[in-house]
């Protein structure tokens, strides 16, 4: 574990999307999913306490019975938006009316719905809205799914902003680089550097295989986000133990994608992780419902 400022919270149900506001309030979002499992499903905002090391809940929205828990999450940088995947009924998946990907409005009451559009156009129940991931100017917002597409569009509009991007394995993370140049998607194997500008727009530049961060053990990629301020030269990697249950944070060169360092912070799965604009704290959710902080400089 690491030698650094944190401290861990229950929050009592599965966490599937984080996200830091500008004013360092942590949004989730999770559940227990679209059956009868007695878990509701759930986008809260917590103010974080600092002094107690506690967080407090000041704002939840609940899914409508019958739909989703909200499977991701980002928080715009600067218009209190949050966008969540969040997928209809059965029945309105099965006829083709799918809005999933929603825009919310955030204040430190409540969640307003303000839009919803459709991406995927799947008729399956169990294909979903993996991620969603605003550019650091909040003027592109990427999006992958659990069926492999991944696909970048303008912001408020969603007017797409080039080709969609089709993988063999489902999109377990994205995010857009600091110049809105590049953007990087992680499935369980590989972390994928794709260009999203000029004539190729859509292509691969650059791959790093999971075996690159330890030979040895079987792991899989859950994340990937570019570090900001302080750190805005470092790329942070989470992975997964497959035969041994543990959560990795690894700290990368995020030009060359070298390997730095890698931090053992979690005895269980990680199942998300988010940075905070000002890129100080780095908040990691694992599957036995907690969230952990850590100081990022720390951690880097």
């Amino acid at each position: 574990m690491l030698n650094c400022p944190t401290f861990s919270v229950s929050v009592g149900i599965p966490i599937f999307g984080l996200g830091f506001t500008s004013t360092n309030h942590l949004i989730i979002g999770g559940g227990g999913g679209g059956g009868r499992s007695g878990v509701k499903n759930k986008l809260s905002a917590y103010r974080i306490d600092g002094k107690r090391r506690d967080l407090e809940e000041e704002a939840v929205y609940e899914v409508p019975e019958g739909e989703d828990a909200p499977m991701c999450l980002a928080v715009h940088p600067t218009d209190h938006s949050v966008v969540a995947g969040i997928n209809a009924s059965k029945k309105e998946i099965e006829a083709g009316v799918n809005k999933h990907c929603r825009v919310f409005r955030v204040t430190e009451e409540n969640f307003t719905l303000h839009n919803a559009v459709q991406i995927s156009t799947s008729k399956k129940e169990e294909e979903y809205q993996k991620v969603v991931r605003f550019s650091e100017d909040g003027s592109l917002v990427a999006v992958g799914t659990s069926d492999g597409h991944a696909e970048v569009f303008k912001y408020p509009s969603f007017e797409s902003n080039g080709p969609t991007i089709k993988f063999d394995d489902e999109v377990l993370d994205v995010d857009i680089g600091l110049e809105n140049d590049k953007l990087t998607c992680v499935t369980r194997d590989a972390i994928k550097l794709v260009t999203i500008r000029g004539k190729n727009s859509g292509k691969i530049l650059q791959t790093l295989p999971v075996s690159a961060i330890n030979k040895k053990r079987r792991l899989q990629f859950r994340s990937f986000r570019y570090g900001r301020g302080a750190v805005k030269d470092v790329g942070f990697a989470v992975v997964n133990g497959v035969d041994k249950p543990a959560g990795y944070v690894v700290r990368l060169n995020p030009y060359t994608f070298e390997t730095i360092k890698v931090h053992q912070v979690s005895k269980k799965p990680i199942t998300a992780m988010c940075t905070s604009f000002d890129g100080a704290i780095l908040a990691i959710a694992s599957s036995d419902l907690s969230i952990t902080l850590f100081d990022a400089s720390s951690i880097s």
